[in-house]
């Protein structure tokens, strides 16, 4: 595998860092970036943890902290993105913290209103990981440059999609169908799960090349944070999936 078509397809692990390491350096390896992973994951826990005591006796401020994680995390990320820090395991956390406010409060409305939600939501994000991952170790998919920025310019055309239809609702209007739960809206749901699927084969490609390419250490923590936003993507489009299917 060529790590010249990875530099150039995910915005969030577009790096020339992978391409190899500095002499003297440790250098990247899966077993690193698995703990980081499972790092991230505990930092989001945390936070929705935070969400949900916070929740039981002042609902106002659960709100607030579902708010703030929900735009706190988009900038954090963007900063994480375009700053692109040599060790950025700090604003990783903090960003993962953000975010696990924000599922948190995210969990618990959706919860109330879909009991049982979270859980089938949980499964179908386990379920879809499990099967990406197959798929791509048995190369039944591969990841070829095409693929890649195929898959990398669906995902930002979604990006795109949420962003406009955030600021058309601060004008009451709506993308047509973005939000129903008729069958077009169900289908729209589907085909971003499908997309947020494809990127976890980008994630599992990028990291395996930067493992092969002896990539310093410091890109185990690029691994995880890609990895983790698809799941956390996956994870909101399954749960809107679920709503709406439960709506019919």
């Amino acid at each position: 595998m060529s790590i010249t078509m990875y530099r150039s397809s995910n915005p969030v692990l577009r790096t020339q860092a992978f391409a190899g390491q500095m002499v003297g350096q440790e250098q990247m390896t899966v077993n690193g970036t698995i703990n980081k992973i499972l790092t991230l994951f505990m930092c989001i826990l945390f936070g929705a943890l935070v969400t949900w005591a916070v929740a039981e006796s002042n609902p106002g401020l659960a709100i607030l902290l579902t708010g703030v994680g929900g735009f706190g995390g988009f900038i954090m990320c963007l900063v994480i993105v375009f700053s692109r820090p040599a060790q950025p395991g700090t604003m990783m956390g903090i960003y993962a913290i953000l975010q696990g406010f924000f599922l948190g409060g995210f969990t618990l409305i959706m919860e109330s209103m879909y009991p049982g939600i979270a859980m089938q939501a949980g499964m179908g994000t386990i379920s879809v990981f499990g099967v990406m991952f197959m798929i791509y170790r048995f190369e039944i998919i591969k990841p070829t440059e095409r693929f890649m920025i195929g898959v990398s310019s669906a995902m930002g055309a979604v990006i795109l999609i949420y962003l406009l239809s955030f600021f058309l609702g601060f004008a009451g209007m709506q993308i047509p169908f973005l939000h129903s739960s008729g069958p077009v809206g169900i289908l729209i749901s589907l085909i971003f799960i499908g997309i947020a699927a494809l990127m976890l084969i980008v994630d599992f490609a990028v990291i395996e090349a930067g493992v092969k390419n002896k990539a310093p250490a410091s890109m185990e923590w690029w691994g995880a944070f890609g990895l983790t936003i698809t799941l956390i993507w996956v994870y909101i489009e399954m749960v809107r999936l679920i709503s709406k299917l439960r709506n019919n």
